[in-house]
């Protein structure tokens, strides 16, 4: 007779490792059909520095409040854009309501809190931009607690992208300005698979933060 417990543990690894098919499937298939484009729109509106991105699963979206800084080099005609967005720590989440107003403010706090005020998840994406071309975009994470691998930093590489941008030349920051649409490869945490970004950005003469210093910048 057989182990009626084998059994079972034989269907479960079974069905685990169909799920786990069929995950890589979609995954597979999702990134295929997304086609990256990087273009110049002259039909933009022009907003302001102070802006929403949009999260989303394909089957729920929220918004978060974002701030765009930039750096330019007129030698090279190169750019260099970080917009700053925030969630709260996976612990707040856990218990905080759909409508609490810090879901979408947590970045706020970096511009008008103390330091050792501050609570959540602090991110920063990256697009460096040189003549028509997209030469890296990423997300570097920063929390208040050790959210990562029981680490309190973290860097994602992205590398599907639609953006459009005002104009390739970036010698006057302030006359560059576009919109984006990115697909994550893994969530962005305010929810479950939130790998969908879009927004809009204005750039302007801000200083923005390099890796290094967001790795080591002494919030908890």
């Amino acid at each position: 007779m057989l182990n009626l417990s084998c059994v079972q543990n034989s269907e479960t690894k079974k069905n685990d490792i169909q799920q786990d098919l069929s995950s890589r499937r979609e995954r597979y298939f999702k990134k295929v059909h997304f086609k990256n484009t990087f273009e110049k729109d002259s039909t933009l509106e022009k907003k302001i520095a102070f802006d929403f991105i949009k999260i989303s699963n394909n089957e729920k979206t929220d918004s978060i409040i974002s701030i765009c800084n930039c750096d330019k080099n007129i030698k090279d005609n190169s750019i260099k854009i970080q917009i700053e967005t925030g969630i709260p720590t996976q612990k707040e989440l856990d218990t905080m309501s759909d409508s609490s107003n810090k879901r979408w403010n947590t970045i706020l706090q970096t511009r008008f809190g103390p330091v050792n005020e501050f609570s959540g998840q602090f991110k920063f994406l990256n697009i460096e931009l040189k003549d028509s071309l997209v030469k890296s975009i990423n997300i570097y994470s920063k929390s208040t607690e050790n959210e990562y691998n029981g680490a309190d930093f973290d860097s994602l590489t992205i590398d599907r992208f639609k953006i459009k941008i005002s104009k390739f030349d970036y010698s006057i920051a302030s006359n560059v300005y576009g919109e984006f649409e990115l697909r994550l490869d893994k969530s962005f945490g305010l929810f479950e698979n939130d790998t969908i970004l879009k927004g809009r950005f204005l750039c302007n003469n801000w200083i923005i933060r390099d890796k290094e210093k967001i790795k080591n910048w002494e919030i908890n």
